[in-house]
């Protein structure tokens, strides 16, 4: 139905065992949208697989090479076409893959036609996944081939960072709120009429579901705060043509719940 990327904490509402599946699963994807909009994107993303190319910018490039998966490099100061693949390009092995922005939790790695061992991986530093079990990552993959296919390979993770317990408690708080405002129960969520002059029907709306970033909850509040202090929008990065980076292709997985 949508995106759960954690199991939040309900602990602080008695009824939820009480409602149907159903009803569950729509508040709990409210309540990590939400958070997802309140934290710029750090808390509460999807499941995402990324199909990674290259880590570095090509050494052995044309400067008009061809092929199906072409990547700008700069090199001499000078930009050039390159070839994403083992035609035109140095082909070493990679042990640390740096992934374009932050990693809450890997879920799969797939390589060829295996399913690799989770445990065998590690995220350094917020946004580089490290391999430790003595192998190596492929700098090349057919990516013409789905995942699962030979000359292929995969990772399946959730963007972000990861929750703490305060992060799952203020999920569950929220789930429990809008399963409360959909049953029509009193809830804690903030309404957009902030006044109303009965006489000439003058209704004033606030500017959003939530104003300066804030639900009103104190709880979840808090939590936001702490995540994501100045209100951003979005995760804030930093780019320049001349620092290397990797070529990846992004595939949309199904939703599924990490525990």
């Amino acid at each position: 139905m949508g995106c759960v990327p954690f199991d939040p904490d309900y602990g602080c509402d008695d009824s939820w065992s009480t409602l149907t599946p159903e009803l569950q699963e729509r508040a709990t994807v409210l309540a990590w949208s939400t958070l997802r909009a309140l934290t710029g994107g750090r808390v509460g993303n999807c499941l995402t697989t990324v199909r990674p190319c290259l880590s570095e910018p090509c050494t052995l490039c044309a400067p008009w090479s061809t092929g199906p998966w072409v990547q700008v490099g700069l090199v001499g100061g000078q930009w050039v076409n390159c070839l994403c693949g083992c035609s035109g390009c140095a082909c070493t092995p990679l042990c640390e893959i740096v992934m374009p922005g932050e990693v809450a939790a890997i879920i799969a790695v797939e390589q060829d036609d295996c399913e690799l061992d989770v445990a065998d991986f590690t995220i350094h530093n917020g946004h580089r996944i490290v391999r430790m079990d003595g192998q190596c990552f492929p700098s090349c993959q057919n990516l013409d081939r789905p995942l699962g296919k030979c000359g292929t390979f995969g990772i399946h993770y959730v963007p972000g960072i990861l929750p703490n317990a305060a992060g799952l408690w203020a999920a569950g708080i929220l789930a429990s709120e809008f399963a409360k405002a959909c049953t029509g129960d009193k809830c804690r969520l903030p309404a957009a009429v902030t006044g109303v002059a009965r006489q000439g029907v003058v209704m004033q709306l606030s500017g959003g579901m939530f104003p300066d970033n804030q639900t009103g909850i104190r709880e979840v509040d808090a939590y936001v705060l702490g995540v994501n202090p100045h209100a951003l929008k979005m995760p804030s990065s930093v780019w320049s043509p001349d620092v290397p980076w990797a070529k990846h292709r992004w595939e949309t997985p199904a939703a599924k719940v990490v525990p």
